[in-house]
């Protein structure tokens, strides 16, 4: 029996899932999965580490899951190398990898050369995307300190409102410890 693992991600504190998680379940009533299916959400800001996503892996490793349903690719990774890395780790090991939104369907059968190509187009648009937003943050951080105006706290600062947990109920479970383990 299939186990189909539903993931959703956002990359800062302030966003929700809410919106992927309703693509999710739009796609599991048409393909009508109700058993044995678990719904994983990273809701947290890391450039390097994704506990989530790394432990879905690690299951899909070791047999405990084989169909892995995310809203978009760029959900999934954050770059191309990443990408085709993971989803031909998953095809070839006899999984299935489904990105909703971009209407792939990604198995053993129907990973071809046609399939490779359209999914190394999406992901050099994504990764062109995210380096785009990275070159016009660097610029207009260029922008105010060539002002002269000073960037970030000032040395010895106290916090005059600290940060709070977000306002959203988080599953801490999901931040603080992989799934299946």
């Amino acid at each position: 029996m299939s186990k189909t693992i539903l993931y959703a991600r956002v990359s800062r504190d302030d966003l929700h899932c809410e919106n992927q998680k309703m693509i999710l379940m739009s796609f599991i009533e048409r393909e009508k999965v109700h058993a044995n299916r678990e719904y994983l959400q990273e809701e947290i800001s890391s450039r390097k580490t994704r506990p989530i996503k790394e432990g879905i892996i690690q299951a899909f490793r070791q047999g405990k899951c084989d169909v892995i349903v995310v809203t978009r690719i760029d959900r999934w990774a954050r770059s191309l190398q990443e990408l085709v890395k993971d989803v031909e780790e998953i095809v070839n090991g006899g999984g299935r990898f489904v990105s909703v939104n971009n209407g792939f369907d990604f198995t053993k059968l129907t990973y071809n050369a046609s399939q490779q190509l359209m999914l190394n187009i999406f992901a050099s648009f994504a990764q062109f995307e995210r380096e785009i937003i990275r070159e016009r943050t660097l610029e207009g951080l260029a922008r105010v300190k060539a002002q002269g105006k000073t960037l970030g706290r000032p040395k010895g600062a106290m916090d005059k409102h600290p940060r709070k947990t977000p306002s959203r109920n988080l599953n801490h479970r999901y931040i603080s410890k992989p799934p299946f383990q």
